[in-house]
Order: structure tokens, then sequence, then C-alpha cells
């Protein structure tokens, strides 16, 4: 069985993998919660299974075995096991060995993500999955990536749950469209938890002049009212709908966001995490396959060029992953931030008794 860090929420759905990494008849390994596991599709069904990957005899890598159809064979003494974990072979013995088998986890493939549950395996329930049905919508042309990050998964909900660093951070990508990076007249932020357990904040900036980065539905030339609110769910899925009017129309005439966002954390240790993201949306449809490789590489890039490295500084001046401890200088558009701090330790408390 494997060892619970304190560190970690357990009893939660954490996304795996982008459900395109795991392909064909390939062995995809992949440390989660600081548990090495191993991704396999069946053949035929194509349904994907998960299982501790080390083999019960000597630990060696099961990903780094051999296929024997939809078992996997440990290279060092050819153990094999079965999808559900159960040593159905060994080569020297009639029959396996008793207290042979392999953790299974729970893996659920929703929203072009492979969810797994690390914790106890009868508290699974799918239906507890964080909603990202945007990324289901063939129309608005879904897109995910995969980055790793040297800092604590924490870090990710920092950063993501407080966006007035784009204007300092991020001035030459996404958060040069300010003259100034302050507030400005009527901008309006609010941040709660709800009776889910969730936090939600909404960030509205009215009569921009001039369009940013992104087109965003409304014609060029109009001043425009614009939003994005965010939905935090445990222990690190966030989602961002954004929308824009021409100003001073009512939001609610916006039929349709023009881009939502998925932002999933996933630990891979205490000090190293995986990072999910994508977005869809109803503008510059016409691009192409390239097109479209080109916004991955954007956003990829911003967060390899600057999100990733402020967060590697972070982890390196903090002597423990509970940043409150630190005692930190709080300011006004860190209160969803701090949420998200708080709920996440009663969390970890819970679990821990």
């Amino acid at each position: 069985m494997i060892t619970r860090s304190p560190e970690f929420i357990w009893n939660a759905w954490h996304v795996a993998a982008l459900a395109n990494e795991v392909a064909g008849d390939a062995l995809f390994a992949r440390r989660l919660l600081d548990v090495p596991v191993l991704i396999y599709r069946k053949q035929g069904s194509g349904e994907a299974v998960a299982m501790l990957d080390r083999c019960p005899h000597r630990f060696a890598y099961l990903s780094k075995g051999l296929r024997k159809g939809d078992e996997v064979e440990c290279i060092y003494h050819g153990l094999r096991f079965g999808a559900d974990g159960r040593c159905t072979h060994s080569p020297y013995q009639d029959a396996p060995p008793p207290g042979a088998d392999v953790q299974t986890f729970p893996l659920v493939e929703k929203h072009r993500m492979l969810w797994i549950w690390l914790g106890d395996a009868d508290k699974a329930d799918p239906s507890a999955i964080p909603d990202h049905s945007h990324m289901d919508r063939d129309d608005m042309r879904p897109l995910l990536w995969h980055y790793h990050f040297n800092g604590n998964w924490q870090l990710g909900n920092d950063n993501l749950m407080e966006l007035t660093h784009l204007f300092f951070l991020h001035t030459s990508t996404i958060g040069g469209w300010k003259e100034e990076p302050g507030k400005v007249p009527g901008e309006v932020y609010t941040a709660r938890s709800d009776e889910q357990g969730r936090v939600l904040s909404r960030t509205f900036v009215p009569n921009i002049p001039e369009h940013g980065t992104f087109d965003n539905g409304v014609p060029h030339g109009t001043p425009f009212d614009q939003w994005n609110d965010t939905v935090w769910e445990a222990p690190a899925n966030m989602r961002f709908t954004m929308g824009a009017v021409p100003a001073g129309d009512d939001p609610a005439s916006c039929r349709q966001p023009y881009m939502e966002q998925t932002h999933c954390i996933t630990p891979e240790t205490a000090t190293t995490s995986h990072y999910f993201s994508g977005f869809t949306r109803i503008i510059e449809l016409e691009r192409d396959a390239a097109g479209d490789q080109q916004f991955i590489d954007f956003f990829s890039g911003i967060f390899a060029r600057e999100d990733g490295p402020i967060m590697e500084d972070i982890e390196a001046q903090m002597s423990s992953h509970d940043l409150l401890a630190h005692n930190p200088v709080v300011l006004p558009r860190d209160k969803g931030a701090i949420l998200v701090r708080r709920l996440v330790a009663q969390r970890i408390a819970a679990e821990q008794g």
C-alpha cells in the first residue's frame, strides 16, 4: 500500500494525464502525489486503467516492462499482472505467489482528461469530478496541454486565484492592456466560498477602450466591459469564464463567454507539480491546426517563461509549504487565494484526523 503524505489531499479527484497522452499499447508512467503510477489502455475497449508502478517482488517499475495483451510483465523477473492488479503468472511456479497483487486506483476519463483517485477507493464518486464540460464542446475548439514546474502545488492555486500579477509579470504577453496596472474606476472584485466548499470570484472591469491580446467578440473600436468568473474546487481545479459586452450593456446580454479556461494542478512531489491547462473559445475559429498550436505555444510559453520561474523562486524562499505560517503581507485581491488556502488546510486536517 502507498504511504500518504500529509502534504496532499488524498480523497479527491486529481488529473493524472491528458487523455491523448495515453494512447495505443504504450505504458505511461507518471508520479502523482509522490506515488509512481502506471496507466495504460486496454486493447479493444480502449479503457484506461491505473495501478501502482511497482512490482511487489523487488519493486521494479512495471512501466519499464512489457505488455502481454492487457497484462504487464515485469522486466526484472517476469511476474505478470492483469489490469485489475492481480498477479496472473510467475515463470518458476505453478501458481502466482500469495500477496503478489498490485494496488490499483479508480481512473475516469472525462473532459478530455484522465482523473485519478489515490485515496480511499470506496469514496471515489465520479459525479464529484469538477465540471470542465466546456472541454467537451467541439464547436469551441478545445485545446489542452501539460506543463511541469518546480514548486509546491499550492503555489499554483495562489498564482491562478490572484490575477493582478498579470499587469506586472505578464506585461509583454497577456497583461499589457492597462495603461496603469492598478484598479480603474468602476472595477469590482469579489470572492467568497460556498456551501459546496468551492471558492467563487469575479473581476469586473468597465469601459476598456481597446482590445488587449485577444479578440473578445465586441467590435473593434467599441469600448467594452469585461469580466472573469473563477470557480475553484479542491484540491487545485479552476475554471475561468471570460465575457465581454459593449460598455454599459447588461452583462446578462452576453449569450456565451468568448473564452473558458481550465487550470488543474496535480502534485508530483511536495516540491514539484503537474499543470494541466487549456481553453475553449468562440473567437478566432478560422485558425487551422498550426494556428491552434500557436495558441498552445503562446500560453504554455507564458507559464514556462514567467509563472513557472517565479513559483520556483518562491519555493526556494519558503521553509515550509504553509504560506500563512510565514505571515505574508496580505493585499485586497488576495482574498480568493487566502480562502483557498484555508479550505485546503481544513481538508488536509480532516483527512489527518
